[in-house]
């Protein structure tokens, strides 16, 4: 079980009531760092109803991920004074829904309730919107921001994914797991399922049967034939092709390696951002099979 108290923002609402609803769920650490936020369209529903299936994810979110605890705070006087016992459940539309919240409450540990103004929520007032633009079928063209808070990786796992890649330019070495735990802010039992889930995505490659770091394209955390010097720091590409991107990455420096059919020795220079010299490309597999075989491409 992961050690530490989380908080979850829920909001959930319905434009019509009932009317095309969702909810959005905020889930914090208590000094206010955002570890995940989610939303969903649930189509047509209350706004009761829609409150309630935002705290059901948070639960669900949070139990998911090994944590034994955890502090709700909702604007939704109702739905915090019948999670406290202090209200009936009289609707039966909410009985179900209510009952399924105190089961991952007493499944997670301990979990407490707070009311709170709407000023206070309003991250999840945002997300909720954002899941009911989606419901109403508003979102064909959603802005950069809802973009990016519905992008492929978690808050985590990007937190995790650009903290490896400014270790691996500011020391040419790959992070370890206790090292980035630390410098995340999260434990070494979140980072690691964060590790894995980026090397299933193909954003970095672990050694087998490991959580070490191998790759994090273009570099390698291991010699290979393809060294790139910048400064007084030696990196290692894992081909070629990932020797100029770690070129374009730490903006000046030089590549020496040899040709694996002729011998020839190969030099890639940057000065300037630019390359020198003149070169043709060969692929000798195409890129859309790199990852049939990583390690041999």
């Amino acid at each position: 079980m992961s050690a530490g108290r989380l908080v979850a923002y829920i909001d959930g609402g319905a434009r019509g009531n009932p009317g095309p609803a969702g909810f959005g769920v905020r889930i914090e650490r208590p000094d206010g760092t955002l570890v995940e936020e989610f939303s969903e369209p649930i189509g047509t529903a209350t706004n009761n109803v829609a409150e309630y299936r935002g705290l059901i994810a948070a639960l669900e979110w949070t139990r998911a991920h090994g944590y034994g605890e955890l502090h709700v705070r909702s604007d939704s006087l109702l739905l915090v004074q019948q999670m406290l016992g202090a209200y009936k459940v009289k609707n039966p539309g909410l009985q179900p829904l209510h009952a399924k919240a105190r089961a991952l409450a007493a499944a997670i540990g301990r979990v407490t309730f707070e009311h709170i103004g709407r000023s206070l929520n309003a991250h999840a007032d945002r997300l909720a919107n954002v899941a009911m633009d989606r419901a109403e079928g508003k979102a064909a063209n959603p802005s950069p921001a809802d973009v990016k808070r519905n992008d492929l990786f978690t808050a985590l796992e990007r937190d995790v994914r650009l903290h490896v890649y400014r270790h691996f330019v500011e020391t040419a070495r790959a992070p370890d797991l206790r090292g980035i735990a630390a410098a995340v802010g999260a434990g070494e039992k979140e980072v690691a399922p964060a590790l894995q889930r980026l090397a299933d995505m193909h954003a970095i490659v672990l050694a087998p049967a490991t959580l070490n770091i191998w790759m994090a394209h273009p570099f390698s955390a291991v010699p290979t034939p393809y060294p790139v010097v910048s400064g007084s720091r030696t990196y290692w590409a894992n081909c070629a092709w990932d020797a100029a991107g770690v070129l374009s990455i730490v903006g000046a420096g030089s590549s020496r390696t040899r040709c694996a059919d002729c011998g020839l020795e190969l030099t890639m220079t940057v000065r300037d951002g630019r390359i020198d010299g003149d070169a043709v490309v060969h692929y000798a597999v195409p890129p859309r099979r790199f990852w049939d075989n990583v390690a041999f491409t």
